[in-house]
């Protein structure tokens, strides 16, 4: 059977510190730190929420060091099933498969003299992180189906939107492995930590439709601002992104007003969340539990529209359907 492709590896350009948004004290700081990281070649943890950012701040970190004009690998862990992550990272020798008909490179040897970005890390089982460990310790492996033993100059960038911690204590994360990756370790915010880069976050998701979409669409108006910054942003800036987007499309004329915008706010509209997350009944996870079950209401259980709207993937969406205990009604759609 033909092997998906499931990940991409390009050359990383444009993306840069200085192409980023931040306004704010914690986002400066956030990318302080990442500067020094790309200074040195070390190993980079990225912790933070789903839609954050953290893809742009490690290719930011790639841009900035000494193997920028090396290739920069992206692959989603969260998307590799167990069964192929092995020949996706390695690569596969011809015959190695009923249909392999060709030799096929993994990622870690597209990624020689470049940095691998291993995006949500924390989804990977304990199997397959046994499988890339001795990859991380000696830069070494062999493809799937051969016996030549390759070598690659590799940085690797890993990314998790989960709790490390109680993946550890769970043993649901190797111990070997995570000291391996922390070895710079940078936390970034969520977007409600940082609500003066709203707005101009918005425009500039504003003239990225335009551009894309051939929309021609000039702002929003103050009840459509007010609506973004009084929005808890459980999916973050992708969040944002993805109902902008939404925005250009249905706005009747150059203005995105409210009506424009499928936004869900929290119980108390117009009032700012705190940038920790709350106890009780308004903590983050009660939050976001919330969202998502409006927004697959919204769409009729459409999982493809829901992922799109929320900014997430469509296997992140089915983990934290499953997390959160959510239920399709009767004659709902599931696709």
């Amino acid at each position: 059977m033909e092997q998906p492709t499931i990940t991409s590896a390009y050359r990383s350009v444009g993306v840069t510190f200085d192409s980023l948004v931040f306004k704010s004290a914690v986002m400066r700081e956030c990318l302080r730190l990442a500067a020094s990281a790309a200074a040195r070649d070390v190993a980079v943890l990225l912790l933070g929420e789903t839609g954050t950012g953290k893809n742009l701040i490690a290719q930011s970190i790639h841009n900035a060091s000494p193997r920028a004009r090396g290739p920069f690998v992206s692959v989603n862990c969260s998307a590799i099933p167990d069964s192929l992550l092995e020949a996706e990272l390695f690569g596969a020798e011809k015959g190695a498969y009923t249909s392999s008909d060709r030799l096929r490179k993994g990622k870690f040897e597209l990624a020689d003299k470049g940095t691998l970005f291993l995006d949500e890390i924390g989804d990977m089982s304990p199997q397959s992180q046994a499988k890339i460990l001795r990859a991380f310790e000696y830069k070494e492996f062999e493809r799937v189906g051969g016996e030549s033993t390759l070598h690659a100059d590799v940085r690797i960038i890993a990314a998790t939107n989960r709790p490390l911690e109680d993946l550890l204590n769970s043993g649901k994360f190797r111990t070997d492995l995570f000291y391996r990756l922390n070895e710079f370790t940078i936390h970034v915010p969520p977007l409600r930590a940082r609500r003066e880069e709203i707005r101009p976050l918005a425009e500039r998701f504003v003239v990225e439709c335009n551009e894309r979409l051939g929309t021609k669409v000039k702002g929003l108006d103050a009840e459509a601002l007010a609506k973004l910054e009084g929005h808890p942003w459980p999916g973050n800036v992708r969040e944002l992104r993805a109902v902008i987007k939404r925005g250009c499309v249905s706005a009747q004329g150059e203005i995105i007003r409210a009506r424009d915008l499928l936004l869900t706010l929290a119980p108390d509209t117009g009032k700012l969340l705190p940038a920790a997350p709350l106890n009780g009944d308004l903590s983050l996870a009660a939050l976001e539990k919330k969202h998502i079950d409006q927004v697959l209401t919204q769409t009729g259980w459409s999982k493809k529209e829901s992922a799109q709207l929320l900014g997430i993937s469509r296997p992140t969406l089915d983990r934290k359907i499953q997390e959160y205990g959510l239920v399709r009604p009767d004659g709902a759609r599931d696709e």
